[in-house]
């Protein structure tokens, strides 16, 4: 049998009950892909998350969180592709209840400042920057013969 070196995380972790709805944040570290504790369904293999270290306003202590797609995605989108720089940028948070494999959870969003949490097409949660059109078609130049 083969095994792999697990990597673990010290530390307190962010519950999003817990988290009050527009509160300000800061990553305090470059974010990690790391094994998380769930199983695909499907295939049995691990799954992943993405972990940084996160400080909310008026806290003395960072916090682990793993970052949604939704939060990854906009950060991406407003700070660049390299994690490192997403790291003391002013964040706001935003929580939604939702279910998860039939359970109630609250997912944590953590917004660029001039960005807003939508729904996509597929009403899936999206992170863009404001006034952006989510999912409008795209304009199709004409062209004449």
């Amino acid at each position: 049998m083969k095994y792999q070196k697990q990597v673990s995380v010290g530390g307190t972790w962010v519950k999003g009950a817990e988290v009050v709805s527009g509160t300000h944040c800061k990553l305090m570290s470059a974010t990690e892909r790391m094994p998380s504790q769930f199983k695909d369904e499907k295939t049995g293999e691990t799954k992943f998350q993405d972990v940084a270290k996160v400080l909310f306003s008026g806290d003395t202590e960072t916090k682990n969180i793993s970052l949604n797609r939704a939060t990854i995605n906009g950060l991406v989108d407003a700070f660049g592709e390299d994690s490192v720089l997403w790291q003391d940028q002013v964040l706001t948070a935003e929580t939604e209840k939702v279910r998860v494999a039939g359970r109630a959870v609250t997912a944590v969003y953590l917004l660029p400042e001039g960005y807003e949490r939508v729904d996509d097409e597929n009403g899936y949660t999206v992170i863009v920057k404001k006034g952006t059109q989510v999912g409008a078609p795209e304009e199709i130049p004409s062209i004449d013969f």
